[in-house]
C-alpha cells in the first residue's frame, strides 16, 4: 500500500526526532546556523568553510554524547581541542578527507567544545566538512564572547615552537601551539574572541612583509580578500618588527616608521574605534651593540606612536614584553616558550584591563 506523501513526510519527521533519543548519529552539516567560526574563514565552498590562519577555531555547544569532525587537510595541520575551556586533546590531521573523534561520553549538560588550529598558515589548509553527535545529544547555541581582539604578527604571535623542551630545536608542527600563543592567552582571559592574522619569518618592511597579506582571507590566493565587515575587533595589537631588526643592518628609520604609520592608519580606516598597541618582545635585546636592535627599535615605535596620535582618533600605545629571561627556558630556535607566552598573555591582558576597563 501505497502511503499519502503528508504521511510519509510526518513520519520522517518523527525519525529525525526520535532517532537521538536512541543514540543513533545526527550528521550536523558545516553550514548549520548552530556552529560558530571564530577567525578568517573562507565560505564560498560549497563543501564546507576553508581556514589556514593561526588559532581559527570552530565552536560548538552540544548537551553531551560524542561528537566527531569531518576534516579536509591541505597539509599537516593540528587542532587544540577545548572542552568548557579546557585542552582535552590534539587532532593530527593526515592530507586528504577523513574524520576525527573530537569528545565522547560527555555526561549531560552544557558542553562546549572548541577546536583550535595551532599551527599556522604555511602548514596548511584546513576544509570543515561536517561533524557527527551521538549519545542522544543536541547542538546549542554558541554565544560570542563579549571582547574582541585582533593580534597580527610573525612567529612569535604563531606560538612558533612554544611547546619545543629547548632552543636546539628546531620548529616542527607539533611543538607549534597557537592556543597557547600570549595573544590566545590574553584573550581567555578577558573573555574575548581572538582573531590572529600572523605567519612566521615575516616582516614589516620594505619586504617579506605580512602586510601583504594582511587583506586575505587565506594566505594563499591573492584574489581571495576578506570582508572586513564580517569582524570588528575592540583592539588591535600589533607585533611586528623582530624580524626587521634581527638581521645585520636595522631597516632605514624613515622608510620603516613611515611603513607603520601607514599601516595603523589603514586599520583605522577599518577600525575607526578600535585602540592599537604596538608590542615589542620578547627576542630582541641590545646585541650586538654596534646596531642596538631592541633600543632602536623602541625609538622608531616611539615616532609611530606619536605620530599616529597627532593625526587623532584612538590611542595609539606601546607594549613592551621586555627580553625573555634564560630561567623561563626557551622555545624551539630560541623563542618564547609557554611558560614566557603565558606571562606576556597576563601582561597584555593586564594593560587591557586598565586601559580600556576591561
Amino acid at each position: 500500500m501505497k502511503l499519502p506523501t503528508f504521511l510519509i513526510t510526518s513520519l520522517a519527521l518523527i525519525v529525525a526526532w526520535v532517532a537521538p533519543l536512541h543514540g543513533q548519529a545526527i550528521e550536523i552539516p558545516p553550514t548549520d546556523p548552530l556552529v560558530r567560526y571564530v577567525g578568517r574563514f573562507d565560505h564560498t565552498a560549497a563543501a564546507g568553510p576553508r581556514c589556514a590562519w593561526s588559532a581559527s577555531t570552530v565552536a560548538l555547544t552540544i548537551t553531551g554524547g560524542s561528537l566527531s569532525v569531518r576534516f579536509n587537510e591541505t597539509g599537516k595541520d593540528f587542532w587544540q581541542i577545548v572542552v568548557n575551556g579546557q585542552p582535552t586533546g590534539v587532532l593530527e590531521l593526515k592530507p586528504g578527507e577523513q574524520v576525527y573523534p573530537v569528545v565522547s561520553d560527555l555526561p549531560a549538560g552544557r558542553h562546549r567544545v572548541e577546536l583550535v588550529k595551532r599551527t599556522e598558515a604555511t602548514i596548511g589548509v584546513t576544509q570543515v566538512l561536517g561533524f557527527q553527535l551521538d549519545g542522544g545529544a543536541r547542538l546549542l547555541p554558541t554565544p560570542a564572547r563579549p571582547r574582541r581582539i585582533e593580534v597580527i604578527g610573525d612567529s612569535i604571535s604563531c606560538g612558533y615552537g612554544n611547546e619545543a623542551a629547548a632552543k636546539e630545536e628546531h620548529f616542527t608542527p607539533a611543538t607549534e601551539n597557537a592556543w597557547l600563543a600570549y595573544g590566545a592567552v590574553a584573550a581567555r582571559a578577558v573573555d574575548a574572541d581572538y582573531v590572529c592574522v600572523a605567519w612566521s619569518g615575516k616582516k614589516l618592511w620594505p619586504n617579506n612583509s605580512v602586510l601583504d597579506y594582511y587583506d586575505r582571507v587565506l594566505p594563499g590566493p591573492a584574489e581571495a580578500r576578506w570582508d572586513f565587515s564580517r569582524w570588528t575587533p575592540d583592539v588591535v595589537i600589533i607585533n611586528l618588527g623582530t624580524n626587521d631588526f634581527n638581521v645585520k643592518v636595522n631597516p632605514e628609520e624613515a622608510g620603516w616608521v613611515s611603513a607603520y604609520v601607514a599601516f595603523i592608519k589603514q586599520i583605522r580606516a577599518r577600525y575607526p574605534q578600535a585602540p592599537v598597541y604596538c608590542a615589542l618582545g620578547t627576542m630582541l635585546s641590545d646585541w650586538p651593540a654596534a646596531r642596538m636592535p631592541r633600543t632602536t627599535i623602541l625609538g622608531y615605535l616611539n615616532q609611530v606612536i606619536e605620530q599616529t596620535n597627532a593625526a587623532g582618533g584612538p590611542p595609539v600605545r606601546l607594549i613592551d614584553f621586555g627580553v625573555q629571561k634564560p630561567e623561563n627556558g626557551y622555545g624551539a630556535d630560541w623563542h618564547p616558550n609557554v611558560k614566557t607566552n603565558s606571562l606576556m598573555g597576563a601582561q597584555l591582558a593586564a594593560t587591557l584591563k586598565q586601559d580600556l576597563g576591561w
